[in-house]
C-alpha cells in the first residue's frame, strides 16, 4: 500500500533565495553544449541526514538526467569502518581492518581524511572489491584518496596501473577498460579516505560527504579539510548542516559557518555555495516527545548568514512545513520513531525538492529573487508534539551514529 507523502508541504517556498549573489557563471558554464568532456561537480557535505546518500542521489539522477552522467562520484569506505553507507555501491577488502577512524571518535588510529572515515587495511597489500550498483554509473578513471603523501600501489589484473598523484591526499588511475566493477590490489601502509568513480561523459558529478553526528565544526577539526575539497574540483558546495547544533551548543554556528566558507573559498577561489537549513524535529522528555525548539533558531541563524554574507540558501524547514511540520511527516511515516531522521521516503521526498530547485534555477526558470516569508519563524505548531510515548525520565542526546540515548 503506497504511503500517503505528508501534507503541509509549501511549495511556494521551494525556491533558492541567491541573496544577492551571481550564478550567471556558474549557469553557463553547465548548459554551454559545446563544452566537450567537462565535469560539472557538486559537493554535498552533511551529516546523519546525508550519510546514507538519498538526498545526494536525488539530486544526483535530476541533474545526469537533464546534463549527462559523469560519473558516479565519491565513495567513502563508511561500512569497512563500521558505519551505514549509501546503498548504491560496495566496498570490500580481501583483508581485515587493522585500523579505523570515524569523524566523532575519541581516538582516530587510521588519521582522519575529508570523508570523515579513513581505513588501514592488515598486511602489507589487499585487494579492494569496488561495485557501482546503478544502471550507467560504469567507471574507468579512479582517484584513490589517502593519507598524507602515502599513496597506494595499484594492480589490476596483475598489471601495475600508473597513478599520477594529484595532490598529498589523491592520486589518479585509469583502469585497463570502463566496467561497473573493479578488483584492484592495493599495497601499502596508508590510510584509505575514498574512492571517486569516474566515466568519459561530460555530464554533472555528485559527491557526497555524509557524517552521523557531524557539525561545522567537526568537519574544521579535519586537518586541511579545505585543501582536500579542492581535489574534487567543485563548481557547487551545498551544505546540510545544523541539526546536531541544535542538540548541543550552537552560539558558534555562524563564526563556523564563514571558517568552512573561507577556507573551502581559499583553496577554491570560483566555487558557488548552497546552504540549507534543517527541518522541525523532536526530542524527549520524561513526558514525551517535544518540538526541538533550538532547530527553528539555529534555521534562522543560517538564514540570516546567507542573507548578511550573500550566500544562498533553500530553506528546508520552511518547504518542509515549518512549525509543525514533525508530527505532519510522522503521522505519513515519512519521519522515524526517534522523531529525528527521516525514513527512505523522506529523504527521497526532500532530496526530489532539493533537485527540483536547483533545476529550476539552472535552467533560468527561477531567478533566485527572495520570496515573501518571515526570517524569524513564528507560527506555532498546528498539533502539540506526541505525549506519552516515553515515560523514562532522563533528557536525550545523540550518539556519533546519530542514535537517541537516554542519559539519566
Amino acid at each position: 500500500m503506497a504511503v500517503a507523502q505528508p501534507v503541509g508541504i509549501n511549495a511556494w517556498a521551494n525556491h533558492i533565495v541567491l541573496n544577492g549573489d551571481n550564478w550567471d557563471d556558474l549557469i553557463a558554464y553547465l548548459n554551454n553544449q559545446h563544452r566537450h568532456n567537462y565535469k560539472f561537480t557538486i559537493v554535498h557535505i552533511g551529516d546523519s541526514h546525508v550519510q546514507p546518500g538519498i538526498i545526494s542521489d536525488e539530486v544526483r539522477k535530476t541533474l545526469q538526467e537533464r546534463y549527462g552522467n559523469g560519473g558516479r562520484g565519491l565513495i567513502s569506505p563508511l561500512a569497512l569502518a563500521g558505519t551505514n553507507e549509501p546503498s548504491d555501491y560496495l566496498l570490500k577488502s580481501s583483508s581485515s581492518i587493522s585500523a579505523s577512524s570515524r569523524l566523532l571518535s575519541s581516538s582516530k588510529p587510521a588519521g582522519m581524511g575529508m570523508t570523515g572515515v579513513a581505513v588501514k587495511f592488515s598486511g602489507a597489500s589487499t585487494t579492494l572489491s569496488i561495485k557501482a550498483k546503478r544502471q550507467g554509473d560504469d567507471f574507468y578513471r579512479i582517484t584513490i584518496f589517502h593519507s598524507p603523501s602515502t599513496p597506494f600501489t595499484v594492480e589490476q589484473n596483475g598489471t601495475i596501473v600508473k597513478g599520477r598523484q594529484r595532490s598529498n591526499y589523491a592520486t589518479d588511475y585509469v583502469l585497463d577498460s570502463s566496467a561497473d566493477t573493479a578488483n584492484l590490489r592495493l599495497t601499502g601502509s596508508g590510510a584509505l579516505y575514498g574512492v571517486r568513480l569516474l566515466n568519459s561523459n561530460r555530464g554533472v558529478v555528485v559527491d557526497c560527504i555524509g557524517n552521523n553526528g557531524a557539525t561545522y565544526r567537526s568537519y574544521l577539526n579535519i586537518d586541511n579539510f579545505a585543501r582536500q575539497i579542492s581535489d574534487l574540483e567543485p563548481q557547487l558546495v551545498i551544505i546540510s548542516l545544523g541539526t546536531n547544533e541544535a542538540y548541543g551548543s550552537f552560539g558558534s554556528i555562524t563564526s563556523n559557518i564563514d571558517q568552512m566558507l573561507s577556507d573551502i573559498r581559499r583553496q577554491c577561489p570560483r566555487v558557488k555555495f548552497l546552504l540549507t537549513t534543517p527541518m522541525e524535529t523532536q526530542k524527549r522528555s520524561s513526558r514525551g516527545y517535544h518540538i526541538q525548539s533550538n532547530v527553528a533558531e539555529v534555521r534562522d541563524l543560517i538564514l540570516a548568514y546567507g542573507k548578511n554574507h550573500q550566500v544562498p540558501v533553500w530553506d528546508f524547514y520552511q518547504v518542509a512545513g515549518g512549525a509543525g511540520a514533525s508530527n505532519r511527516w510522522l503521522r505519513a511515516h515519512y519521519m522515524k520513531t526517534d522523531h529525528l531522521h527521516l525514513g527512505n521516503d523522506g529523504y527521497h521526498l526532500q532530496g526530489s525538492l532539493l533537485a527540483e530547485a536547483l533545476l529550476r534555477l539552472l535552467t533560468g526558470e527561477d531567478d533566485g529573487s527572495d520570496i515573501v516569508a518571515p526570517i524569524k519563524q513564528t507560527i506555532e505548531p498546528e498539533d502539540p508534539a506526541t505525549e506519552g510515548e516515553e515515560t523514562n525520565e532522563g533528557e536525550v542526546e545523540m550518539t556519533e551514529d546519530g542514535q537517541m540515548i537516554k542519559n539519566d
